[in-house]
């Protein structure tokens, strides 16, 4: 086995698609793989996708019930494995994961790092079917149909993460941002247990693969513990599609939905920034956190607390399609004065520019919380996903390097060059 270096990680490649990754980390005793099989985003996969991690939780064909799992993972220390699903960009991830205690704390000879690799593997390569063998079992996938379907109705019940969900809808009308990674209640009566078990086999040998193992062990034994475990088809898996950036409108779109809320929900998304992975996206990082990204910034200041308008308000950097979304939820008989407040203010930052105070407290938040977050190895392997799924590489120490670089004037560019693109709201 080829051993190479990829950003911060030990790393090989099993197959051309399917590389495996190696953290080492002492601050904690757990041990964490990550497993992600990636696909593009598209709707009725997508469905099928989420569904498919709620049935391979359910068992694995040498332990085929929950409860053969759970004793599993007794047997393993306590281990939790499982599988979920996300999104990356344009991609959808189905997640198998495995948090352990490592070696070094358990007695001499556990080998719980291969014993925790064999189960995560089997549950997500060799999972419980029915007699025929090319079918999940019925009574487990219309168990777990109807577990998905409380989940996507329960996405509507936080009303913040619902207006902005039905905003992205139509910022992103007609590409896979539009399309949810839990998939849609409208395409969940039809799958079928044959269709599902299909999907699952195509996933095996079609997804670009990353998988990882993180914290105190070997890197180099922790590598060919994955590559003995995770047992894939040899096959050409193609490559992901990148995502664009959302262009520029001529006319800002203005829409609403109605319905019975306490509050208002306002979000306005701007099109200009700058792609992750651009030479010039840490200076957008400091326009979003400068405008409302952080705690100090000026939607906070301006509109929460000097005209008390917003119970909430920030702003959030869609950083795959160079987007910020400016959210507030308002009292319904203020919502025109704060929609107005919220432009007037990003007007007022790109003319007039911040002081210098705003300026090194953006740096100082920005920096500490991405040490924050290369804090956490599991942190650090979703960043590299990320980075893959949009096609480059990049340290955390450069990326750190590239905040503490950013001058004054990179920013007023960046701030320069956002446009109102939507103004949605969600509410009474």
């Amino acid at each position: 086995m080829k051993i190479s270096r990829y950003r911060e990680f030990t790393s090989s490649l099993l197959q051309p698609g399917v590389r495996l990754l190696a953290l080492r980390s002492d601050r904690f005793k757990t041990a964490r793989v990550r497993i992600y099989l990636l696909e593009p985003l598209q709707a009725v996969q997508a469905t099928q996708t989420a569904l498919l991690a709620g049935v391979l939780r359910a068992g694995t064909a040498s332990h085929p019930t929950r409860r053969d799992l759970a004793r599993a993972c007794e047997n393993l220390y306590g281990a939790a494995i499982g599988a979920s699903v996300t999104r990356f960009a344009d991609a959808q991830a189905l997640v198998g994961y495995a948090d352990f205690p490592a070696e070094r704390f358990l007695p001499k000879g556990s080998k719980e790092l291969d014993g925790v690799l064999g189960l995560l593997c089997e549950l997500l390569t060799q999972p419980a079917l029915d007699r025929s063998g090319s079918a999940f079992r019925a009574d487990v996938l219309q168990q777990e149909r109807q577990q998905l379907e409380f989940e996507l109705k329960a996405l509507a019940d936080e009303k913040p993460s619902w207006a902005a969900w039905l905003a992205s809808q139509r910022v992103y009308a007609g590409t896979p941002g539009a399309v949810h990674e839990q998939g849609s209640l409208d395409d969940l009566p039809g799958i079928s247990a044959e269709q599902l078990f299909q999907r699952h086999q195509s996933l095996l040998r079609n997804a670009r693969v990353l998988a990882f193992v993180t914290g105190p062990l070997d890197e180099k034994r922790g590598l060919a513990a994955l590559a003995r475990h995770l047992r894939l088809p040899a096959s050409a898996r193609p490559a992901l599609p990148l995502p664009g950036l959302l262009p520029h409108r001529q006319r800002p779109v203005r829409d609403v939905v109605k319905d019975n809320t306490e509050q208002t929900h306002l979000i306005a998304a701007y099109t200009g920034g700058a792609r992750y992975g651009d030479a010039d996206y840490a200076a957008a990082l400091f326009a979003d956190g400068i405008f409302g990204g952080f705690s100090f910034s000026r939607l906070f200041k301006v509109v929460r607390e000097e005209h008390g308008l917003a119970y909430a308000v920030g702003s959030h950097y869609q950083r795959a399609r160079g987007v910020i979304m400016a959210q507030a939820a308002v009292d319904p008989a203020k919502a025109e004065k704060a929609a107005a407040l919220i432009q007037s203010e990003l007007k007022r930052l790109a003319k007039d520019g911040f002081s210098s105070d705003e300026f090194e407290a953006c740096r100082a938040s920005l920096v500490e919380s991405r040490q924050s977050a290369w804090d956490s190895p599991t942190s650090r392997a979703s960043d590299a996903v990320f980075q893959a799924v949009l096609g480059f590489k990049q340290a955390p120490e450069a990326q750190l390097k590239a905040v503490r670089a950013v001058k004054p004037a990179a920013v007023r560019a960046a701030l320069k060059a956002l446009r109102l693109h939507t103004e949605f709201r969600y509410g009474t």
